[in-house]
C-alpha cells in the first residue's frame, strides 16, 4: 500500500509539474516597442507588468525602447515584434510608406506637441518665432508645425530647425543655444519649470491643429492571424491604465527601476498631467476610440507639404473593433472623462 501511495504521489507531482509547464507555455512572448526611452508616460505599461496584469492575460511582455538605427514601425510591420506605441505623425509616415500596420487603440486623443520657450523671452505669439532657432528631432514631421507658423504669418523658411539628440533639447534651451523647443508641454516644459527655468507654451492643439497624440498599433498580419492576442493585449493595457490612475507613483517607480536617471516625483507629475489629457470628448463612450475625421485631419497636415510619399485613406489607419468589444474601455472612460458617473 505504501508503495502504491508513493507511486500515486509521484504521479501527482508529475501531473502538477506538467500542468505548470503547460500554463507557463501558454504565455505568449510579446514585445512592445515604445516611442522614447522609458519615462513617466510609460508608467502604465511597466506598472502593468509588475502587477501581473499582462501575465493574467497570458502575455509575457517585454518593453523595448526606440531603435537608434531603424524606424520602430518596421519591427512591427515585418512581424519581428508584436505591438508599438507611436506618435501619430511617425505612424502616419510609416503607413504612408507602405508598412502594413494598423492602430488598434488611441492613447492620447490630442497631440501634446507644443512650442516651448523661456518665459523671460516673452514669446507669446507665433509671429515672434520669425528668425528663431527651434530644436528638432529628425523623426519629427515638419508639416505638423505649419498651422502654428501660418497663424503667425510665417513659413518654414522663417525659422531655423536645429537637429538635436533626444534629451539635449532641454539643456540647449536653458543655455540659450536654441530659442524654442518643439516638444511635449508635459515633458520638456515641466522639466524646465521644475529646474528653475519657467516656460511659456504654445500647444499645437490650441493653435488650430486637430491631430492625434499617441496610438498603439500592430501589424495587419497579426490582426488577421491572431486577433485574440491583440484583444488580450489591449484589455491588459486598459486594466493597467485603470490600476495606474490611483497608483501613479507606484507605476512610475517601475519606470525608474529601468531608467534610474529619472526623477520619481517629476515623472509622476508628468503622468498625472497626461491623465488629464484623457478627459476628451473622443473618449465619452469608450477610452481609445478613434474616428475618420481626426485621422483625415492628421493626415492632411503631413500630406499638404509633401511630407508623405502617398496619402493614405483615414479608414485604413485604424480599427475600433477591439476597443468596441471591451467592457474595460467603458470602465476607463467613466474614470477619466469628467461629468461621467
Amino acid at each position: 500500500m505504501r508503495t502504491l501511495v508513493k507511486v500515486l504521489a509521484a504521479a501527482a507531482t508529475v501531473a502538477v509539474s506538467a500542468l505548470a509547464a503547460t500554463a507557463a507555455s501558454a504565455q505568449d512572448k510579446v514585445v512592445l516597442r515604445i516611442n522614447f526611452t522609458p519615462w513617466g508616460m510609460h508608467g502604465q505599461y511597466f506598472g502593468g507588468i509588475a502587477q501581473g496584469i499582462y501575465k493574467a492575460e497570458g502575455i509575457d511582455l517585454e518593453i523595448r525602447p526606440p531603435s537608434a538605427g531603424q524606424q520602430n514601425e518596421v519591427f512591427i510591420g515585418t512581424g519581428r515584434e508584436q505591438f508599438g506605441l507611436s506618435n501619430a505623425d511617425s505612424f502616419i509616415k510609416a503607413r504612408a510608406s507602405g508598412l502594413p500596420i494598423t492602430a488598434i487603440m488611441a492613447d492620447q486623443p490630442d497631440t501634446p506637441f507644443s512650442v516651448i520657450t523661456l518665459k523671460k523671452d516673452n514669446y507669446t505669439d507665433p509671429k515672434q518665432l520669425k528668425g528663431k532657432k527651434i530644436s528638432w528631432f529628425q523623426t519629427n514631421v515638419k508639416g505638423i508645425l505649419d498651422p502654428l507658423l501660418k497663424k503667425g504669418g510665417l513659413t518654414r523658411a522663417d525659422i531655423e530647425y536645429v537637429n538635436v539628440a533626444r534629451g539635449a533639447e532641454v539643456q540647449m534651451l536653458a543655455a540659450g543655444q536654441v530659442d524654442a523647443v518643439f516638444g511635449y508641454h508635459y515633458g520638456q516644459a515641466l522639466t524646465l519649470d521644475m529646474r528653475g527655468f519657467p516656460t511659456s507654451v504654445m500647444p499645437l492643439k490650441d493653435n488650430g491643429v486637430n491631430f492625434y497624440g499617441t496610438i498603439i498599433y500592430t501589424s495587419d498580419a497579426l490582426l488577421k492571424s491572431n486577433p485574440d492576442l491583440a484583444k488580450r493585449f489591449v484589455r491588459a493595457t486598459m486594466k493597467s491604465l485603470i490600476w495606474t490612475k490611483d497608483n501613479m507613483e507606484k507605476a512610475v517607480a517601475e519606470v525608474v527601476k529601468v531608467s534610474p536617471d529619472r526623477d520619481l516625483k517629476l515623472e509622476t507629475k508628468k503622468l498625472d498631467i497626461i491623465y488629464g489629457l484623457y478627459n476628451s470628448p473622443d473618449y465619452a463612450e469608450r477610452f481609445g476610440r478613434m474616428n475618420d475625421a481626426k485621422w483625415e485631419s492628421s493626415i492632411k497636415y503631413l500630406a499638404g507639404e509633401g511630407d508623405l510619399p502617398k496619402t493614405p485613406a483615414p479608414g485604413e489607419m485604424y480599427t475600433n473593433t477591439i476597443v468596441d468589444s471591451l467592457d474595460e474601455a467603458k470602465a476607463l472612460s467613466k474614470l477619466v472623462v469628467k461629468g461621467k458617473s
